[in-house]
This record gives structure tokens, sequence and C-alpha cells, in this order.
């Protein structure tokens, strides 16, 4: 435990490293820094946006923020649109590297630096795509999703096809999964839409009404899989086991749900992913570095019931419970917090 400590710690000052004397005060007065969303719908999308408003107002910069409406297209219009609006620098929030890399050559033709973020791979161009570590949190919630069940049964798997960092999630589940024959997947291609899983999993409980005929279902994050959670909990099917991954809000309403089906979420420092972008972004128009690593990850930790309140807490403040309105008395007497709360980081040489 001393050696994972050492670890995160010695994580956390490489990262540390990497930040500017930012906010030099002014440093990027006068200037406009876009920030490009494909869809601002949870916690996740708006708290990305914050942490990168937040460094960018600290250094002077004008702040536009696009939003795509989950629409790839629109996405890529908004882009061009910032390009062509003499942005001085330009932050991306999600898409698909191949998608980006045209918008991104126009950018770069227009001398406008770009980061991405939660992208899941360098789109060419970019300085950097900056997120979770994708594979590592899956491996983590798909951990502790088989182990519940005890690596037997019949797990459904809802994510988006085509979006790259839950294809990421996905793939790592598969790897897992392979070592257990006795755990059957079947995959449930959604979209970005609870009420959309909502009515898949309410199909699926009528198509399998025994008890034990559903062990699990695996949701590529907390939002979406919110849905299934909402047609499980209806049926009073709460013996189904179901995790995720983000730790918003929402993931904890469903976690602190006393009886309910939710049992894990990997949490991100979401608005680390934010400001490191933007220091990026700072520093690369300051002239204060010029060379980055194509990926840069920030933390991310297991929130259970065991350590819910930790977690929640590491995630939001201790005034978390007054935003869920939710005692964190009542928690701590409901469920015995006595699990340990790792923080993991990939170690970049």
């Amino acid at each position: 435990m001393k050696f994972l400590s050492l670890l995160a710690a010695t994580a956390a000052i490489a990262v540390l490293c990497l930040s500017p004397s930012v906010a030099s005060a002014q440093s990027l007065a006068g200037k406009k820094i876009g920030i490009a969303s494909r869809e601002i719908t949870n916690d996740y999308n708006r708290d990305i946006i914050a942490g990168a408003t937040k460094v960018l107002k600290a250094a002077g910069a004008e702040v536009v923020v696009t939003d795509g409406g989950a629409d790839p297209r629109k996405h890529n219009e908004n882009i061009e649109n910032l390009v062509n609006s003499g942005v001085a620098g330009i932050i991306i929030q999600l898409g698909d590297a191949q998608q980006l890399a045209p918008v991104v050559k126009k950018a770069n033709d227009a001398h406008i630096p770009v980061v991405t973020t939660s992208v899941g791979s360098k789109t060419v161009g970019a300085l950097a795509d900056v997120g979770g570590d994708d594979t590592l949190m899956s491996a983590i919630m798909s951990r502790a999703l088989l182990s519940s069940i005890d690596y037997k049964g019949d797990v459904y798997v809802f994510w988006v096809p085509g979006a790259p960092i839950l294809e990421t999630r996905k793939r790592a589940l598969e790897a897992m999964a392979a070592d257990y024959p006795a755990v059957k997947l079947h995959a449930v291609p959604t979209e970005h839409s609870p009420a959309k899983v909502q009515a898949q999993m309410e199909d699926l409980l009528t198509a399998n009404p025994a008890p034990g005929s559903i062990a699990a279902v695996w949701g590529a994050y907390d939002l979406l899989v919110s849905g299934a959670v909402e047609a499980v909990h209806r049926a009073g099917r709460n013996e189904i086991k179901i995790a995720a991954i983000d730790g918003d809000r929402v993931g904890f309403q469903m976690l602190l749900d006393d009886g309910g089906p939710f049992i894990a979420t990997v949490v991100q420092d979401v608005p680390r992913i934010g400001s490191l972008a933007a220091e990026v972004l700072v520093q690369k128009l300051t002239g204060q570095k010029t060379e980055f690593p194509s990926t840069l990850f920030t933390d991310a930790w297991l929130a259970v019931h065991a350590n819910v309140v930790a977690a929640a807490e590491k995630r939001w403040g201790p005034g978390v419970w007054d935003a869920l309105s939710i005692s964190r008395a009542d928690v701590e007497k409901r469920w015995k917090q006595n699990g340990e709360l790792l923080v993991v980081h990939p170690i970049l040489p």
C-alpha cells in the first residue's frame, strides 16, 4: 500500500511539474481561446470546461465555448468556426482522432495550437490529449463488477458504438472477461440517451424475468447507465449488479441509494482534465514549452459503499452532501466506512 501511495505521489509531482508559472496573471490578455465540446450533457462535460476556463481566465484570456449537441459533424463545424474567428488557441473536448484531424490541420495552418481532451489518443497536429486512462479505469471497474457476481453469469454491456473512449473501455472489459468462461457478455449498442437505455433495459428484463437470468450490467459511463439503474429498480430486480465510470453526481446518487443495484463507479478528477489541458495551451502560447507528451492522464479512484464518503469528498469536497441532499451521518450509519481509497495514475517515463 505504501508503494502505491508513493506512485500516486510521484505522479502528482510529475503533473505539477507540467504546470506553467501559469497564470502569470495577464499572460494571455487580449487573446481569445475556444473550448469546443462535442456535447454538454453531464458533470463530466461541464467540469472539464470549468477547469479549463478557470486557468485561462486567470491568464487573462477571453473564453468562448461551443456545444456540438452530440453531433460529430456539428462539433467539427464549431471547431472550424473557431479557427475562422481567429482564436489564439483551441481546447477540443471529445471526438474521434481521425475525424478531428482535418479541422486540427486547419487550425495548425492558421498557427492556432490545439489540445484535445478525452479523445483517447493523440490527434495528428494536436499538442497532446488529456484525460483519464480509459483502459486502466475500465479494468478497475470491470474487476469490481465481475467480482461482485463471482465471475459467472450473463452481463449486459451498454456502450455507444464509435465513441472512441467508450470502445476502449469495452475492449478492456472483453479482455478481462475472456479469462472467465462462466461470464457471458451481451453487447447492447445504444445512444447517448439514458431514456433509450432505460427502454432497452426494460425490454431485457421482460425477456429475462427469472432472478439470476441477468447477473450484471456494465455501463460505459454513469449518466448513460442511469437509465438501466432506473429500469432495474422499478422492476424490483435489485439483485442485478451495475457499475460504470466517471463519478458524476448522478453516479454517487445511484451508489447512495440504499438497496439499489449500482455498486461501483470509477471517479475521475475531471476538473483537472480541463485545467491540465489549459496549462498545456498556456505554456505553448507563452513560449514556456513547445513539446509535450502525446497523452497526459489525471487521477482516478474506485468508489464503492465501503469508501463512498471519502470518494465523494475527494471528488466534490465536503459540501457534496448538501448538493446531493444526503446526510453524511446517515451514509456512515448505512455503510461502514472501512474501505481504503486508492488513487491510481499512470506513471509516464
